[in-house]
């Protein structure tokens, strides 16, 4: 009996995070770019509330960015582990079906000597 384990296909194309990567970059940039990092706090404090829900905005996107990226870096890992572990159970199933094998051959074995004594 074979139980080898094959894997499920992976979901998606590999180059999503690339991706996603880029348009995070493209966005930080942006950000930079309109001079943020260079207001005083004067300068900071006189901008107007939309502005301020704008910066609010994009903070709250980068965390769900940066969230959302770490939950598919932990869903990758336990898949991968998920994977070896039932790799290591198929080869386990497969050694212990051998045994059994084995084992009634020396059982088979066995019950031949003993009907000859």
């Amino acid at each position: 009996m074979d139980t080898t384990f094959e894997p499920p296909a992976e979901d998606g194309p590999k180059d999503d995070r690339a991706l996603a990567e880029m348009h995070y970059q493209d966005a930080v940039q942006a950000y930079g770019y309109i001079g943020y990092d260079n207001l005083t706090a004067a300068e900071i404090n006189a901008r107007t509330r939309v502005e301020r829900l704008a910066d609010a905005q994009l903070s709250m996107l980068q965390a769900m960015y940066h969230e959302l990226r770490h939950g598919h870096d932990q869903a990758a890992a336990q898949t991968a582990a998920l994977t070896e572990h039932s790799r290591a159970l198929s080869e386990h199933a497969d050694a212990m079906d051998k045994l059994h094998g084995a084992l009634l051959e020396h059982a088979d074995t066995l019950s031949r000597y003993r009907s000859r004594g």
